[in-house]
């Protein structure tokens, strides 16, 4: 009976793996869902994102290097919406994030929003490890 099911799954894997195969190559080749009338606009909030987060000298880059000083090494998952709604989730990489590890990154990076004059309202902080991903 065992022996039964194990032939049972395998060929149901084998099937499943048949069927989806084909659709790949159609998803590849399914058109872009962005408009070209909201292109422009697309590019240009990137381009305002890059130069607000990550200019040479830029805010992500300076807690990067504060959090370095401190002994952390993170990853840095983003959702920007505008500036006035920046989700950032750092995950720290080879450490656990402890309640303590978790405020320490988030002071660092509110004492730099502050000598920056940014509007620390406009962002949501999360602290994790580096094997959690964003939440949104």
């Amino acid at each position: 009976m065992k022996n039964i099911k194990v032939i049972f799954s395998v060929a149901s894997a084998l099937v499943m793996i048949g069927l989806l195969l084909p659709l790949q190559g159609e998803a590849a080749e399914l058109p872009s869902t962005v408009s070209p009338e909201i292109q422009p606009k697309n590019n240009e909030i990137l381009e305002e994102m890059q130069n607000f987060l990550f200019a040479e000298n830029g805010i992500m880059d300076q807690v990067n290097t504060e959090l370095l000083k401190e002994g952390y090494k993170a990853r840095t998952a983003l959702v920007y919406y505008s500036k006035e709604d920046i989700q950032l989730k750092f995950l720290l990489v080879d450490k656990e994030a402890t309640a303590s590890d978790q405020e320490k990154v988030k002071s660092i990076f509110f004492e730099l929003i502050q000598k920056n004059n940014l509007d620390p309202n406009a962002f949501t902080i999360e602290v994790g490890n580096e094997e959690d991903g964003p939440d949104w």
